[in-house]
């Protein structure tokens, strides 16, 4: 080995160690770059370094740097030098007294195992590691774990043979009397054995059991000595178990539970400590459903949970704390559990706490009580006076920090329940207008946040509130903090959208500060205001209409194209909502702006997010170079990603801006189209589950206006295709369809997958039969794995064998799963209208499962979508139906003794549209039918439409046979129930029915004429009247 070559390496080495600036780094490495590290000569010069400098920064760097070169070099050295490194560097190991420097050899171990071992070079090194593990020294003991965890990164299948040795190792050392290095390596060495454990393997898979209640000490006794490092490092690990299939936690699963609501709960422990074992209790609910729901563990862990809500929060909103990942670990059981299991438990808690002299117990119900909503929509409707009350009484408590978090509470429970807490706007208005008073900033800001979300869904009443509305709201536009700022002019908005023309006395003054708005330049604060404003001038152009704001149009349109050229990606975000709107807005007179905004798109949607970070080959990073060891690999293809949430927000913008611009302005859009899907197809795949619902709607936004520019014949039902769809919609069908279902297989969110059902169902609608015909089976298959719960977003959650093996059948679904069944629900009934008798075999699939939903034991929305979906099926069938009129006449005539409004409504629908499409003669049973419905006809709000659906069903009847049906008694009381309110569909069998009868001289109902003829007056003068054109004609001429 030339000497001045070491020496010369060994002073470079020392410059980096030791530097000051960025620059001399720099400098340094370029050195090393050209002059040592491009020769195979530099790998023995390093470790001659590495084992023999006597400053440890000096020794480490050195190790690092070598362990970078062995891939690359290592084969070029001579046997001889190979074999006299692999002997020195484990002397060099033991001899090595700096823990940094031997966990950097260790690593240069690892990489030339990972060459050797594969060619059985270097076969005494696991015998070495093995003497090293059983040593009586605790050095050489931790020397011989770290080296043998980190040959699993780099020759996992070589140490996968020697898994019933290690375990048998495993078990000493997880255990080892002096040292917590071992204990913790050797936990963090079962972490990646874990990933080798085959299901199967029962030997292997009870070993590694027996070792978890060790684990779990070495995890208490981190927590014990308050060592952070070590604690998150063996969280990390369990957290990891978890997301495996393999069953390797489930038989002490109840003990690690218990063990973390301890930890959790404990306020004499350190704050990070508690976070962790927090952070494993969302890893769990989020992961292992299954198994908490088989230990009926959900309640006690809501109740652990709770009391921990009522602690301190830091001032800062993004940083961690034990209230706030419980309040997090709230919200993942809320929306994995059944509401049922969810809310009674927590709005116990929050109803006392609401009595706690405590104010922080207060507080906590509130945050409680809103980040519960989300999984409990749907089962908090019928409760929404009581929660207002709740809200009212927070909103008013003498502590701020109740007032705040009740203001936030506020603005989340609106969001999800919006049209219900609109309406006791008389409660909550005043309120928030004392609020908005205060002197303390950030409760000014959460009320004005709470009244955005109010004010987006009040309608008509908003009339009587606007002018001290916009009085307050344009004071803190020009003069509040600036934090409070894009909140009101967001709010300002809301105003806008809901009052309409009632807005145009505050239009001139708003759009002048909007403008002078979309015009700044500042820091985030400043960025945030502008971004709003600009997304704020479509919303007042929706508002005031195309006559008003035509003359801002083009100073606006520059303002908000000036913004998306900044380098902001918050800026490009607001700009794609205010075009997007403001597209739909001014139509085909937006088409001379596509030019400037589609190539923006194309740039926007083609952005590389990823940015690799970590040390790379030929540039060593400054912290390494300070003496930190580096985890990643050689090559720069495997080093990590670090993602750029920001981008990902702005390709979503950017994709519900596409279909909104094509939609809108549409043959400006032409030229772009095709570049464009192919982007939106790529976005299909997106790591963002908003993206890809983006994604989905434009795609099929862009089928949809195609169809609509064909401006063909409207489709008819059935296959082979009665009515020929234009090319252009036709080669969307083949662009989209193929790569929806590609990606649909293998989607695990279920969000994703409702928006595919609703978009499916919406363009079956729009388009007809042209769309699915080809796709039918897959699209199909995929639907009744929604329903056999058998899809991949309802089965992610990686439930171990053991679990999906004692699984108890629950037929109380969470919301989210309610949704989702709903949605496939919904996209069948819509696959029977477009194929209508051709549906029958798919039908005769689905059926069953369907059915099943209309179970008793299943929860009420469950009860009335199966219902609802064999109703519409019913109609949408025909004739075709006749085979299945049997099973659906059961099913209907129960769902209308059912305890729920909502299933009796549509059982009353159902039962109506099975009578009028089947072929069979029902009259037989016209008596049970009307002895069953005659109760909806009677209900005097319509609450569910039960009595607009009653209605039509006896009008179905009169139809089908009015010779069966009891006209003296029925008219009389089906005249009651007339107009038609709110489903208009019910029109049309209604007033034929009654045109029938009246063409028929029916004497029952000619002696109703009186009570008859103000109902024909008010139905004819109802524009959402949907009365069939001749049944118009006639009544007219009445």
């Amino acid at each position: 080995m030339d000497a001045q070559f070491v020496n010369n390496l060994q002073v470079l080495l020392q410059e980096v160690s030791g530097a000051s600036s960025t620059e001399a780094i720099q400098k340094a490495t370029t050195a090393l770059n050209q002059q040592f590290y491009s020769t195979s000569a530099c790998v023995p010069a390093l470790f001659t370094i590495a084992k023999d400098n006597g400053n440890p920064a000096v020794r480490q760097l050195a190790a690092v740097e070598l362990r970078k070169r062995i891939t690359k070099f290592w084969g070029e050295l001579d046997d001889s030098v190979q074999q006299q490194m692999r002997e020195a560097v484990l002397k060099a190991i033991i001899d090595e007294i700096s823990d940094p420097v031997r966990h950097s050899m260790a690593r240069v171990i690892s990489s030339i195992a990972k060459v050797d071992i594969p060619d059985r070079k270097w076969d005494n090194l696991v015998q070495f590691l093995y003497e090293c593990c059983q040593s009586p020294t605790a050095s050489h003991r931790e020397i011989g774990i770290y080296v043998l965890d980190s040959l699993f990164e780099t020759i996992a299948d070589t140490m996968e043979a020697h898994l019933e040795h290690l375990f048998v190792l495993f078990k000493t050392l997880i255990n080892d009397p002096e040292s917590l290095v071992v204990q913790v390596t050797t936990l963090e060495a079962l972490g990646k054995v874990a990933d080798f454990i085959d299901p199967e393997n029962r030997n292997e898979v009870g070993s590694y059991q027996a070792l978890v209640p060790s684990m779990v000490q070495v995890l208490q006794k981190c927590l014990a000595t308050d060592n952070e490092a070590y604690a998150s490092r063996c969280f990390e690990v369990f957290n990891s178990l978890l997301i495996l299939e393999v069953p390797l936690l489930s038989r002490h699963f109840g003990e690690l539970i218990e063990f973390s609501i301890n930890v959790g709960g404990n306020e004499d422990l350190d704050d990070k400590l508690r976070i962790m074992a927090l952070n494993f209790l969302s890893w769990t609910a989020t992961y292992k459903r299954g198994r908490l729901q088989k230990l009926k563990i959900v309640k006690p862990l809501i109740e652990k949970m709770l009391p921990i809500t009522a602690q301190e929060d830091p001032e800062d909103i993004d940083e961690d704390s034990p209230s706030r990942v419980a309040l997090r670990v709230l919200n993942i059981l809320s929306t994995s559990f059944p509401p049922q299991q969810v809310f009674p438990t927590v709005i116990t808690h929050v109803l006392r706490y609401m009595q706690n002299p405590d104010p922080m117990f207060r507080k906590g119900a509130m945050l409680s009580l809103a980040i519960i909503i989300e999984g409990c929509v749907d089962y908090t409707r019928s409760q929404a006076g009581d929660i207002v009350t709740l809200v009212c009484a927070g909103l008013s408590d003498s502590d701020e920090r109740v007032r705040r978090a009740s203001c936030m509470a506020l603005g989340c429970i609106a969001d999800e329940l919006d049209d219900e807490i609109a309406s006791y706007h008389e409660k909550l208005l005043p309120l928030i207008f004392s609020l908005m008073n205060e002197s303390n900033v950030v409760i000014v800001k959460y009320a004005v946040n709470a009244l955005d979300c109010i004010l987006e869904s009040i309608g008509d009443p908003i009339i009587n509130y606007l002018p001290q509305l916009m009085e307050r709201l344009v004071v803190l536009l020009d003069s509040g903090a600036m934090e409070i700022k894009p909140i009101a002019l967001s709010a300002i908005g809301s105003a806008a959208h809901s009052s309409g023309e009632e807005f145009r006395p505050y239009f001139d003054a708003v759009i002048s500060r909007i403008k002078q708005a979309m015009a700044l330049t500042g820091d985030d604060d400043v960025m945030a205001l502008r971004g709003v404003a600009t997304d704020m001038a479509s919303t007042l152009a929706e508002a005031a209409g195309i006559d008003a704001f035509r003359p801002h149009l083009e100073e606006t349109v520059q303002l908000a194209l000036q913004g998306m050229e900044s380098d902001s990606s918050l800026m490009r975000e607001s700009g794609y909502c205010y075009f997007g709107v403001i597209s739909r807005v001014f139509k085909e007179e937006f088409s001379k702006y596509i030019q400037f905004i589609a190539p923006q798109l194309l740039k926007t949607l083609r952005m590389d997010e990823t940015v690799q970070f970590g040390f790379d080959l030929e540039a060593t990073n400054e912290s390494e170079m300070a003496g930190n060891d580096d985890e990643g690999d050689d090559n720069s293809e495997n080093l990590p990603f670090n993602v750029n949430t920001a981008v990902a927000d702005e390709k979503e913008v950017a994709a519900d801006a596409a279909g909104e611009l094509f939609a809108n302005s549409t043959e400006g859009f032409l030229p772009y189209v095709e570049d464009i899907a192919k982007e939106l197809v790529e976005l299909l795949g997106h790591y963002s589950d908003t993206a890809r619902k983006s994604a989905v709607a434009a795609l099929f936004t862009f089928i949809r206006t195609f169809s609509k520019m064909a401006k063909s014949d409207p489709w008819k039902p059935g296959v082979p295709l009665c009515v020929p769809i234009d090319d252009n919609t036709a080669s969307m069908i083949r662009v989209v369809l193929p790569a929806l279902l590609h990606v649909w297989e293998d989607e695990d969110e279920k969000l994703v997958v409702i928006q595919i059902c609703t978009e499916l169902r919406s363009i079956m609608k729009d388009v007809g039969p042209a769309v699915t015909i080809d796709y039918a089976e897959e699209i199909a298959k995929n639907l009744l794995e929604i329903f056999e719960k058998k899809a991949l977003c309802q089965t992610a959650e990686l439930e171990d064998e053991e679990d999906r093996a004692d699984e108890e059948p629950d037929d109380e679904l969470a919301e989210h799963d309610s949704l989702l069944i709903g949605a496939a629900a919904d996209c069948v009934a819509e696959f029977a209208e477009v194929f209508a008798e051709a549906f029958e075999p798919i039908m005769d699939t689905f059926l069953p499962h369907i059915a099943g939903y209309a179970k008793p034991t299943f929860a009420t929305s469950e009860r009335a979508m199966s219902v609802g979906c064999l109703a519409e099926i019913s109609r949408n069938m025909g004739p075709a139906i006749t085979k299945y009129a049997e099973t659906l006449f059961q099913i209907f005539m129960a769902g209308l003794g059912d305890d729920n409004l909502e299933v009796r409504s549509n059982s009353a629908y159902g039962v109506g549209a099975l009578i009028e499409s089947a072929t069979i003669d029902a009259s037989p049973y016209f008596s049970d039918v009307l002895k069953a419905v005659f109760p909806l006809i009677k209900i005097a709000d319509n609450t569910n439409n039960a009595r607009d659906n009653a209605a039509g069903c006896v009008a179905r009847l009169i139809l089908e046979n009015a010779d069966a049906v009891p006209l003296a008694a029925v008219i009389p009381e089906w005249i009651s129930a007339l107009p038609i309110c709110k489903d208009h569909l019910e029109d049309i069998p209604v007033y034929d029915a009654i045109c029938h009868l009246l063409k028929t001289k029916r004497a029952e109902i000619e002696v109703c004429l009186p009570a008859l003829m103000p109902v024909l007056k008010q139905a004819l003068e109802d524009p959402d009247s949907l009365i069939s054109s001749e049944s118009k004609q006639y009544l007219s001429s009445l």
